[in-house]
């Protein structure tokens, strides 16, 4: 079903490939053109004639903005997050096309999230919970029907709206309702067995353990021309389509796993399989007609089609095993490598090896293309070939340029000018992240490097979201309060139903320790009656009984003051907050933060004069964003030394053409407070360059933005 794209015939790409017995050397031509622009990011390369890519920004960064995004995607009725039941998923985290491939995506997903929970410290639980969210689909919703030889087996393929899945898709689906792969029922096995290890949650194991069984009863004799299980099967009637299935590495690894937690039963199907992936798999020619790296794809029907995924695969658990796995793991892993780049090699511009998916679709899609970079990488590990070492880094910092700043991916990473939000979600996301992982633990130092040896650091490429309104941010002050009590949850909502880019809050500590958005330090000012005092004395049961928008109009009467948890899922995914710290609790603040995973979404208005509260953000939230206020322009410069912003706050007694030259000289945006309001006022502002306005008047901003920008 993956046609082909037209692709750019800009250039003759040769791929010269350099055997000896010793390694393989990929010497690429150089090319005349090199692109300005790879994927989302304006292309950086280093100094090297000719030049050599590097990441646009750390590869840990990039791959942070990524999990932030499908770690917020929203759940279903069901409890499962968007990803994990749809496979065609756009930016909007909604599906696009009705079949799914819950084995492959969702197994190399747990073996993703898994890996990446270690990779962080086990330090955020949310990544191993989205682990258990796609192993109880798989032990929920994705089993055949408990009859015939292959039941309650993990099926290859479904339809995202069901649940349980009842019928197969996609090219299963030429063949039957109950037509499965048994290969998947290998990947889905293993991970879920992995799951087990981390959660002791015996639903996984029971589920692996079953997978490993079927498998091993409906195990046949392979040779030359068939594979031990065939490509896809009938689970009720077991009858059998395509002789040939390439992907024998994880049930390899099902079996030894369970065979290392004492399960001897599987001995004997594992010597059978290793042996003939020894004889006849390693050994199979090249040719389509032969070869035994045929077949692997669920979409895919022709049995003549050679991948590079199943032999990626199989190298990758050779180079974690070595000898334990196989005496000549070096040549095997090799032979695999070889395979792939022999056949399905390409280059790019920068010095970039990718390799493309399989003879019946030859692009180089994010799952494949992320393996090749962490199999290098770990040959490189194993063996210190430095050649292994650099075509892994550029292969990989390579693929950073599909993650965009928001963190939405790209399923398709071989074109350098062809892109789309979303698409195939292993190809975009489970099946790639790992892949990361490996690299890393391989070289730890690739974390925050920008040339292969890791002698020269990358920098954090900085986060802003790009303004609605043109090219500049709306700030709302106390949020759109026009008319309405400032500071109010009806104020925000406002403020975001204009289409500004922040709204300023103010926050402040009630007597219980709660936080509540109140610009004085007393509630003399917004409630009628007798009421008053410092709202440090009151508790957040008494602030919330005082009627706070009566004194604007009867129509607000039900206005309170708001939380700052409400707020921020008031306005978590709709706008950004602009933080007033009115008293430095920065300890406790970030933590609710984090937990409306809100961290880039939330500037922090804090005086340079309070340089320590500012340090205290950016040590306890690297992903925050603080926004000191250098009063007068000769203390950008001292600023920028001490904590290098990515924005900065001032005010029309400060800001000047000259304040924003020195600003802009620094790679810094600049907010400033207006003082008149006034479209005389706006256009000074404008004209020396900055970046976004705060406003008591949002609307008229917006409205004067929009006829300015026409």
């Amino acid at each position: 079903m993956r046609k082909y794209l037209n692709m750019l015939g800009f250039f003759v790409v040769i791929m010269i490939i350099i055997s000896t017995q010793q390694n393989v050397i990929y010497a690429q031509e150089s090319f005349n053109y090199m692109p300005s622009k790879i994927g989302w990011h304006n292309a950086q390369y280093d100094d090297q004639k000719p030049p050599h890519l590097v990441p646009w920004t750390t590869w840990d960064d990039a791959l942070e903005r990524e999990m932030d995004w499908y770690l917020n995607a929203p759940i279903n009725e069901h409890g499962y997050p968007a990803f994990v039941h749809i496979t065609f998923m756009d930016e909007n985290y909604q599906s696009y096309r009705p079949d799914f491939i819950p084995a492959t995506q969702n197994g190399m997903g747990i073996i993703s999230y898994i890996k990446y929970w270690k990779y962080k410290g086990e330090s955020n639980p949310k990544v191993l919970e989205f682990a258990k969210k796609m192993g109880d689909y798989l032990v929920k919703e994705a089993n055949t029907r408990n009859e015939g030889v292959y039941p309650l087996f993990t099926r290859s393929t479904g339809y995202y709206n069901e649940f349980p899945l009842t019928k197969s898709s996609q090219n299963d689906a030429k063949y039957g309702n109950d037509v499965i792969e048994p290969d998947k029922g290998g990947i889905a096995g293993y991970a879920l067995l992995e799951l087990y290890k981390v959660t002791k949650d015996k639903r996984y194991y029971d589920q692996a353990i079953h997978n490993a069984e079927i498998l091993a009863k409906n195990m046949r004799e392979g040779d030359a021309k068939h594979s031990p299980w065939p490509f896809r099967v009938d689970a009720v009637t077991g009858e059998h389509y395509g002789e040939v299935s390439s992907n024998m590495v994880y049930i390899l690894r099902l079996f030894d796993s369970l065979i290392e937690m004492g399960k001897s039963q599987f001995e004997k199907p594992r010597a059978d399989l290793w042996n003939w992936i020894v004889i006849f798999q390693f050994n199979s020619p090249d040719t389509r007609e032969e070869s035994l790296w045929g077949q692997f794809f669920e979409d895919q029907v022709g049995e003549n089609n050679r991948n590079t995924w199943a032999p990626m695969n199989m190298a990758r658990y050779l180079l974690e095993k070595k000898e334990k796995l196989d005496p000549s793991w070096e040549e095997h892993a090799k032979l695999c490598i070889d395979f792939a780049v022999n056949h399905f090699g390409i280059e790019r511009p920068g010095g970039v090896t990718i390799v493309g998916e399989q003879d019946a679709d030859k692009r180089a899609w994010g799952g494949v293309n992320s393996t090749y970079g962490s199999v290098m990488a770990l040959f490189y590990k194993a063996t210190g070939n430095t050649e292994y070492r650099d075509i892994a880094f550029r292969n990989l910092s390579w693929m950073t340029y599909f993650i965009r700043e928001d963190g939405i991916v790209c399923d398709q990473t071989g074109e350098w000018d062809w892109l789309r939000e979303g698409g195939w979600q292993e190809d975009c996301h489970t099946d790639v992240i790992h892949n990361f992982v490996d690299a890393l633990n391989a070289v730890p130092e690739w974390a925050t490097a920008k040339v292969p040896d890791a002698s020269i650091e990358q920098k954090v490429k900085d986060y802003f979201p790009k303004p609605k309104n043109g090219n500049t941010y709306v700030v709302a002050h106390r949020g759109a309060h026009v008319g309405i009590p400032e500071n109010t949850l009806a104020a925000y909502k406002k403020a975001i139903e204009l289409g500004c880019d922040f709204v300023e809050i103010d926050i402040r500590k009630t007597k219980d320790g709660r936080f509540v958005s109140v610009h004085n330090s007393t509630v003399d000012a917004y409630t009628e009656g007798r009421v008053k005092g410092k709202v440090g004395d009151f508790t957040l049961a008494e602030l919330k009984k005082l009627n706070i928008g009566k004194r604007v109009g009867p129509e607000w009467e039900n206005e309170r003051i708001p939380t700052f948890e409400e707020i921020l899922q008031l306005c978590r995914g709709q706008i950004g907050i602009y933080l007033d710290l009115k008293e430095p609790y920065v300890a406790e603040l970030i933590p609710i933060i984090k937990r409306y995973n809100m961290e880039r979404n939330v500037i922090w208005y804090i005086p340079a004069s309070y340089m320590n509260v500012i340090k205290e953000v950016k040590e306890n939230c690297y992903k925050c964003v603080p926004m000191p206020d250098p009063g007068p322009k000769e203390n950008i410069g001292k600023v920028v030394k001490e904590v290098n912003p990515r924005v900065i706050a001032t005010d029309m007694g400060e800001l000047s053409e000259e304040y924003m030259n020195i600003a802009k000289k620094y790679g810094i945006k600049v907010i400033v407070d207006e003082d008149k309001g006034t479209e005389e006022e706006w256009d000074k502002i404008l004209n020396w360059g900055t970046d976004g306005i705060q406003t008591n008047h949002p609307e008229e901003l917006i409205n004067y933005l929009i006829i300015k920008n026409r």
